[in-house]
């Protein structure tokens, strides 16, 4: 259970074993006790949920569920029906090394007043436990809402209770962009369906286009611009490492996307984080790449400056994280890639990709182009 429970437990479990020397009702109490503790023991594997089960209340709530809530108009305060309920959690199995043991999913909708209404995770395998719980309202026209992040900084929500939740949902705004949208979204068959709408102005962005004749990137200036989202793909890494899982992708929470930085973080499901892959991208001014790449340098472990690819590059490992960093010195770009050991089983994989990454850099970015 990785909390020091599980010598407790087999203490517990030693207890249940017939007695020998004791007397018969000495020996029906302590079998008692010890039926209790192994009860407890067996709760002790649960992670600690992250949120409250009331707004109005301290307690932490169960991460198993269930879960209701109301769905409003953040300005009209008018319920919203028909909004998309997806809820997932993860499990995992393991009382030492904890290993991934699978995931659940919920998909329903609210009803003419807004309300959700989510049922206890089901089908659980015995000797296995619920680690996490996300729950995604999404409806057209509107900001998705997550119960672990925020859209508008990428930050930790605090304000996520098990029940009686209240969802303000923000209309969506012409400033706003579509491709971070998508990404802040996440996968899933059910929210690809609903979220398909926006793939024409998501591309549309990455593209530098300006359909109907608005700025589908607020601050970022005239030209092309770089989103770590384009230069690698989950196909891009499927391709290479062979992986056959599925991935929850968006971007990294170190920091919110801007005008010269972006991130992706490829979160493999139901497995450690050995199977991960994330990309930053930084486009500045080359000056400012220059000291950017120099930062890098002074500040990852394990750095071997090989230079073979763009301008400058190294390589970097950390126990179970391979990493790849490069400079292009005419486009003031600076990529850093890092991949787990069970995803990159060898330095080639994670230059492969570095390598693919490089490519499509240089066909989307001209010399020259000067960031905003």
């Amino acid at each position: 259970m990785g909390n020091g429970a599980g010598p407790v437990c087999n203490a517990m479990r030693v207890l249940l074993r017939p007695p020998v020397s004791v007397a018969r009702k000495l020996a029906h109490t302590l079998i008692f006790v010890a039926a209790l503790a192994l009860v407890g023991c067996a709760e002790t594997g649960m992670r600690t949920a992250p949120f409250r089960v009331r707004p109005d209340a301290a307690g932490a709530g169960s991460l198993k569920g269930p879960f209701t809530g109301r769905v409003v108009d953040a300005t009209t305060h008018a319920p919203i029906a028909g909004a998309l309920v997806y809820a997932a959690w993860t499990l995992e199995r393991g009382t030492g090394l904890a290993e991934p043991a699978g995931s659940r999913e919920y998909v329903g909708s609210t009803d003419a007043g807004g309300n959700y209404k989510v049922p206890t995770v089901a089908s659980v395998p015995a000797g296995t436990r619920v680690t996490d719980f996300t729950l995604l309202v999404y409806k057209r026209g509107y900001v998705a809402y997550r119960s672990d992040r925020r859209f508008s900084d990428l930050g930790a929500r605090m304000d996520f209770a098990q029940t009686d939740n209240q969802v303000l949902l923000e209309r969506w705004r012409n400033e706003l962009s579509h491709s971070r949208h998508l990404r802040f979204v996440g996968a899933g068959t059910a929210v690809a369906a609903l979220t398909q709408w926006e793939l024409a102005d998501a591309s549309a962005e990455l593209e530098g286009t300006r359909p109907s004749g608005e700025d589908l990137r607020p601050g970022r200036g005239e030209g092309p611009y770089v989103v770590a989202a384009q230069l690698l793909t989950e196909a891009d890494i499927k391709a290479r490492t062979k992986y056959d899982g599925t991935f929850e992708t968006g971007p990294l929470s170190d920091e919110p996307d801007t005008a010269t930085y972006s991130s992706q973080h490829f979160k493999a499901l139901g497995r450690p984080e050995t199977f991960d892959v994330a990309i930053r991208v930084w486009h500045l001014d080359p000056g400012k790449a220059q000291e950017r790449y120099d930062e890098l340098l002074s500040q990852l472990p394990g750095i071997q400056e090989k230079d073979e690819l763009a301008s400058r590059s190294f390589i970097a490992s950390e126990q179970d994280i391979r990493g790849v960093g490069l400079l292009d010195g005419p486009r003031g770009v600076v990529v850093l890639l890092t991949c787990g050991t069970s995803q990159c089983s060898s330095q080639d994989d994670a230059n492969a990709l570095a390598a693919g990454i490089y490519n499509k850099l240089k066909s989307l970015v001209p010399v020259g182009f000067k960031t905003p």
